[in-house]
């Protein structure tokens, strides 16, 4: 993803025992922060989405992602809810050495994740033959 973001100023707070309970799931694989921004477009429409813990698959389930999403002025209350989202499926140079998945949910509203920051056009790609001569 680009270092350059220009996303929502909106952003949520999880209490101790929120916190808690997200690390102790089983096959989580990040640390949760206390306070999370959303991570859509500035000026987006609908709920705010903010990325809240990562689950490795198992046998029975495959990897998961869980959002945390809310609506204006409720970051903190009742209509805030956590759940296991798709992943948006666009790709950026799709089928390259370079390609970068979106990074957000499946019908996200806004740019994707990887639109984000200075464009990027073929002169900024790395050409193929030169990654493969640090192969060797």
């Amino acid at each position: 993803m680009s270092l350059h973001k220009i996303s929502c100023p909106a952003r949520t707070t999880f209490r101790d025992a929120e916190i808690a309970e997200l690390e102790a799931l089983e096959n989580g694989v990040l640390r949760v922060e206390r306070s999370l921004w959303c991570y859509l477009q500035e000026g987006h429409a609908g709920l705010h989405h903010t990325l809240t813990q990562g689950l490795h698959g198992t046998e029975h389930e495959p990897a998961r992602t869980l959002w945390t999403r809310w609506p204006d002025g409720d970051e903190h209350g009742p209509l805030r809810e956590t759940l296991a989202l798709p992943p948006c499926a666009e790709k950026f140079l799709a089928g390259t050495v370079e390609e970068e998945c979106c990074g957000l949910y499946e019908g996200h509203a806004g740019r994707h994740g990887f639109e984000f920051g200075p464009p990027i056009t073929e002169a900024d790609i790395t050409p193929d033959w030169v990654l493969r001569l640090f192969e060797e």
